[in-house]
């Protein structure tokens, strides 16, 4: 590996996993979110690939990481979307399937102007899941997976978690980060997932869901360290996060942005961890590039901006300048 700047430059062999399925976000972007029965003007509408999968592999593509994003696709023409972003974006597609006869799911966003968004989701054939996705070959290269818990919703959960713990035994780190349908998971499925991830990464509201859901009363630190996961980190938006790494705890505020869209900040800041993780970074370095790419992604609207290290780095230094 080499140096870019203050940051290592990605290294090509260490390859990614994005597991969670492929959806075309379907933005309708209004000044207000309507209240029930109220009528609202549409100011704009597009479409953009979307979903976590898409959403952590593109950020990782931006830093330079060999990420493979895994999902069945339909052959309809959300499906034909997809397909064609993954070429023009140059992101990894040996790991997409595509069934022509089948429908690829969509997720309705609404964006108002206080920069909040609110989804409703159509599932189609992304929650699918077959070992065939993913090139044996490829599996000795993996170092690092990234799975999202909206994977876990469907019929295909036990397949997809005992996947999961074969590639951990072939040396992968596996991230889990639950989405905020968490408590719609089923409890045992909920609970291989945790047993088998190194690093859990929800937000403050999804922990509360996992704790009602599994019954947990611990602090989530005590959990982790009992459970053997390595880092838990709890992710609060524009508050920043809160992390453990086994008893220890880490603050990291955000970065402080003109945010006009905060749809898949999450996922980028998911993405910037494993690039810290991968490049065997300190782990309050790996909040601090995780919370750059989540308070980047804001900047831009739809859930996949364009920016690159030297972008993270200089923003990085005006918040050591301006401290």
């Amino acid at each position: 590996m080499s140096n870019v700047g203050g940051f290592m430059k990605a290294d090509k062999e260490k390859k990614v996993l994005v597991m969670g399925g492929l959806i075309v976000d379907k933005y309708i972007v209004t000044d207000k979110y309507p209240l029930k029965g109220e009528d609202v003007l549409i100011t704009d509408s597009f479409n953009r690939v979307g979903g976590c999968t898409i959403n952590v592999a593109s950020t990782l593509n931006n830093l330079g990481v060999d990420a493979y994003p895994v999902s069945t696709i339909g052959g309809d023409e959300n499906g034909n979307i997809i397909e064609k972003y993954l070429l023009e974006a140059n992101i990894n597609k040996n790991c997409v399937i595509v069934e022509k006869d089948k429908n690829t799911g969509y997720c309705l966003v609404i964006l108002d102007g206080t920069s909040e968004r609110t989804f409703m989701t159509y599932k189609g054939c992304e929650e699918e899941f077959s070992c065939n996705l993913i090139n044996r070959d490829l599996l000795k290269e993996i170092k690092f997976v990234y799975l999202t818990g909206y994977y876990l919703l469907g019929s295909f959960a036990a397949e997809i978690l005992s996947f999961i713990k074969d590639i951990k035994e072939l040396g992968a780190s596996i991230m889990f980060d639950p989405g905020p349908l968490v408590d719609e998971i089923q409890s045992e499925i909920l609970q291989l997932a945790l047993d088998l991830c190194d690093i859990f990464i929800p937000n403050v509201n999804e922990i509360e869901k996992v704790k009602i859901k599994l019954n947990i009363t611990q602090e989530f630190g005590e959990l982790a360290e009992k459970n053997k996961i390595q880092y838990v980190i709890i992710k609060n938006g524009s508050k920043g996060v809160t992390a453990y790494k086994g008893n220890k705890k880490y603050e990291r505020l955000a970065y402080s942005v003109k945010a006009i869209d905060t749809t898949g900040a999450g996922d980028s800041f998911a993405a910037g961890c494993i690039y810290g993780f991968l490049n065997e970074m300190e782990f309050e370095e790996i909040l601090n590039v995780g919370s750059a790419c989540g308070a980047l992604n804001t900047t831009f609207i739809g859930p996949n901006g364009k920016y690159g290290i030297e972008n993270i780095e200089r923003l990085m230094k005006e918040e050591n300048d301006n401290a």
